[in-house]
């Protein structure tokens, strides 16, 4: 029976309930054949225990135009009449020749519907209701266990691709909720101090403008500090606005040559080794082929982390580009100090700065992580044997 049960659990559902109602058509012909032939047997035992026999006779012509029977016509086999019982028992056989045929089929009809209900429908009936009540109750920690290649398997897999979908995209969006009010704190702590230089620096002036006691350049040089304050508070409102624009920002896909790719971010790269006097040094693996891809998501990723990797380098920067299946790999290693324990864990957030950089925002590498992400890939990092640095972006090739 378990075979049997495994074995229709395996089956498609047109296959499995058309074999489930031929078993039981099957059954309930079965039966209704072999109750209808004792029932008609037991009616006849009754019928013929009464039964007469009409014995030959002969019928003889005589001489006045008249015919002589000769012979006994009928022969007597028992008692001439049936008792109440025999009576009562072939009225029961003949109602049940008529009912009990029609009793199998319905009967038969409950128990292909059970059985059919039981071995194909139960289960993942039952775990698509459950998961549709954790999914009402907010609850997407839960998986489907049913693996069965049916039509209801195929709904129910489809309805856990659904399920880690939407867990995703929770997960999405509680880590931007999460980076938004990391992006908020960070905000309020970097704004205070040029905003708090601005207010004393005014209430300063303020103070002792109307004394008259100051001198013409110490209120230049206050001013000056004013100036350098509101030039980076402007600067860091910039850098803000910059990282919301990403995030919206919707990437232009074109076909490029792999070849013509790499030339742009050599010539791109010398440009920057120029400017920061550092040597670049980059490792060819492109093959000679076409992609389609974000162009300018690439050469704005790779000039964040190659200008990220020049600011702690030593000097010397290396930059290594792949095509590795469908992904195109953008690692640069530096030989620097490498990145500390807090480094990896959170110079992915925006507006990170260790305590000895005060020069930049923190935003370089938010914005390689999140074009990457856009780009259907991500943002690595880690440090090499000898201490450096390594940054490897994976870029997704349409």
């Amino acid at each position: 029976m378990d075979k049997i049960k495994g074995y229709l659990r395996h089956q498609s559902i047109r296959k499995s309930f058309f074999i489930i109602v031929s078993i039981i058509a099957i059954i309930v012909i079965m039966l209704s054949v072999g109750t209808v032939g004792i029932c008609t047997r037991i009616h006849d035992n009754i019928l013929l225990s009464k039964a007469f026999v009409i014995n030959p006779v002969e019928i003889n012509p005589s001489n006045d135009g008249t015919f002589k029977v000769s012979g006994s016509m009928v022969e007597e086999n028992g008692s001439d009449t049936y008792t109440d019982r025999e009576m009562m028992i072939c009225r029961i056989t003949e109602v049940m020749i008529i009912i009990c045929p029609l009793l199998f089929s319905f009967l038969g009809i409950w128990c292909a519907g059970t059985i059919f209900y039981h071995i194909k429908l139960k289960k993942p009936l039952l775990l698509l209701n459950q998961g549709i009540s954790h999914i009402s109750l907010n609850d997407l920690e839960f998986s489907f266990d049913y693996q069965e290649p049916d039509e209801l398997g195929c709904l129910c897999s489809a309805f856990e691709k659904m399920r880690e979908q939407l867990l995703e995209n929770n997960v999405q969006m509680w880590n931007m909720i999460e980076e938004r009010r990391q992006i908020n704190a960070s905000v309020a702590h970097d704004l205070r101090t040029p905003i708090t230089v601005i207010k004393g620096y005014s209430e300063y002036l303020e103070r002792n403008l109307a004394k008259g006691v100051m001198a013409q350049d110490n209120i230049l040089d206050i001013v000056v500090y004013m100036k350098q304050a509101a030039n980076r508070l402007e600067d860091y409102a910039n850098s803000v606005h910059d990282v919301q624009m990403l995030e919206d920002i919707s990437l232009e896909y074109t076909d490029i040559e792999l070849a013509d790719l790499y030339n742009e971010i050599k010539s791109s790269l010398e440009i920057i080794e120029q400017e920061l006097g550092k040597q670049i040094k980059v490792i060819n693996n492109l093959p000679n082929t076409s992609v389609y891809l974000s162009s300018t998501a690439v050469f704005r990723i790779l000039e964040n982390i190659v200008r990220n990797a020049c600011r702690y380098c030593k000097n010397l920067v290396l930059v290594e580009i792949s095509l590795i299946d469908q992904d195109l790999i953008i690692t640069t290693t530096d030989d620097g100090k490498g990145f500390t324990e807090q480094d990896l864990k959170k110079a992915l957030n925006p507006f990170y700065k260790d305590k000895g950089q005060r020069d930049h925002y923190g935003i370089g590498l938010t914005i390689c992580k999140v074009l990457s992400q856009k780009h259907g890939g991500d943002i690595f990092l880690s440090n090499v044997q000898d201490g450096g640095a390594k940054v490897t972006v994976k870029i997704k090739i349409k």
